[in-house]
């Protein structure tokens, strides 16, 4: 603990001292920000408060949006719209894995990091790409980055013995604990921080709090005297008015047991992200540029950890498996304040476009977020598209393809196979009664459904 309190203590007197004031006496090397996105696999909107160093060195200096999405609740899917400002439909990446899914789906060639870098940024990519992406190749390096340290080995979600394509050169770890994978990846995403010619645009992507969840050696205890997870919806008792309530069983004692064994590993294994979002704001703030550099944190969906007998799933248009921590440091704040708004994955790749005065390469789904962050009074969304056009995933378990619209009040889903699900997340915030086909609630599902097909013809 005393270890950790020491990271944060050192980047917050780094701050203190590259920022007298909070203003000035800053080198500029470049008149366009610094642009870091930092991108977590699976983790649930509601872990914050277990990271520290997020919520001290970046949400205390930005915005944290209370009411961040995905659009669709799936990794590659998700990275694919993180990286085009595009939906699922337009990306044309549907799933995790070919057809349709996976890097082999993805077109690449138009990108934030091929709009950044032909802005004349240095793009640099450290972690996490997309799933399926040895199918393009192990050595395969995509147009737009000038720096390239990606997970390369089956699975990717390995925190030991796993393999980085490291600028087209294959990397070999083990099982040292030097070898943890969030740890090396951390000296990696610094390295280029500290020798990237500015200005330069980082993605960096640990695999954590992905199953297994393996936490670092100095984590491993960290969260074991927490009591066991609980939640309305966990293992939601009455499903007589769900669709799908023959195909979900009550969850055994030993299931909801080893969730919160996961809840738990989960939490663990973000302490070392935690660490690394401490050692990557020291490094700008080493360099000297704090004052010229905007760093996001998001993770690409959310987990099912049992709720509505749905167990460590996602994909789901639940509210644990479409909603996503989102904050986004940036130099005008000194102060952190909180943003109600809807706001997307779909909404980055225009805002950091707009940040660095480009403009996008494909049509944008997404908005840029630079107005909330500048905390202008705009007209903004009070609805979006939740979407999953995959193949039937019914038969382990998920849902079957859906296209739905989630609104500040609302959640209306049809499933191609003809479900319907409603509720009203004012007097039902844990998604428990679904309203549909109700003759009580037929009005506002005929609305829903219009504004769905409205919204599906943008």
């Amino acid at each position: 603990m005393r270890g950790r309190a020491s990271w944060a203590v050192a980047a917050a007197s780094l701050l203190v001292v590259a920022l007298p004031g909070c203003h000035g006496q800053i080198q500029r090397e470049s008149g366009k920000p610094n642009l870091i996105l930092i991108v977590t696999d699976d983790q649930r909107w509601d872990s914050l408060s277990a990271m520290p160093d997020v919520r001290q060195l970046l949400g205390a200096h930005g915005v944290t949006f209370s009411n961040a999405f995905v659009t669709t609740s799936l990794c590659c899917p998700s990275r694919t719209s993180i990286l085009t400002g595009e939906y699922s439909r337009h990306t044309g990446v549907y799933a995790d894995v070919p057809p349709n899914g996976g890097a082999p789906s993805f077109k690449d060639r138009s990108t934030l990091a091929t709009w950044l870098q032909a802005g004349g940024y240095t793009t640099g990519l450290v972690g996490k790409y997309l799933n399926s992406y040895t199918l393009l190749g192990p050595t395969y390096v995509p147009p737009g980055w000038n720096s390239w340290d990606a997970v390369a080995s089956v699975p990717i979600v390995n925190y030991y013995d796993y393999t980085l394509n490291e600028n087209g050169k294959l990397s070999r770890y083990g099982n040292l604990p030097s070898d943890y994978s969030t740890l090396v990846l951390q000296g990696l995403a610094t390295r280029f921080i500290q020798q990237a010619r500015a200005p330069f645009f980082l993605y960096y992507a640990p695999i954590a709090p992905h199953l297994p969840a393996t936490p670092a050696p100095s984590d491993l205890d960290r969260f074991r005297s927490l009591p066991p997870f609980r939640s309305p919806s966990l293992n939601q008792a009455d499903v007589s008015a769900e669709p799908w309530a023959s195909l979900h069983p009550p969850l055994s004692p030993k299931q909801v047991a080893t969730a919160s064994v996961f809840r738990d590993r989960m939490l663990a294994s973000l302490q070392a992200v935690d660490r690394s979002v401490a050692a990557i704001v020291q490094s700008v703030a080493a360099r000297g540029q704090l004052a010229n550099t905007v760093i996001g944190f998001i993770s690409d969906n959310g987990f099912l950890m049992g709720e509505h007998r749905l167990y460590l799933q996602k994909i789901w248009p639940y509210e644990e498996s479409i909603r996503v921590p989102l904050v986004i440091r940036v130099p005008w704040l000194t102060a952190g304040r909180t943003d109600p708004h809807l706001v997307l994955n779909i909404d980055l790749a225009s805002t950091f476009a707009e940040l660095a005065g480009i403009k996008p390469g494909l049509p944008q789904d997404g908005r840029s977020l630079v107005p909330l962050l500048r905390g202008e009074a705009v007209p903004w969304r009070t609805d979006f598209v939740e979407e999953f056009l995959g193949r039937d995933q019914s038969f382990n378990g998920g849902p079957p393809p859906f296209e739905a619209v989630r609104t500040e009040r609302y959640l209306y889903v049809e499933y191609a196979n003809g479900w319907r699900e409603l509720f009203d997340l004012r007097s039902d915030p844990h998604e428990l009664s679904n309203l549909a086909g109700l003759p009580s609630t037929a009005a506002i599902q005929t609305t829903l459904a219009r504004r769905l097909a409205e919204l599906l013809r943008e």
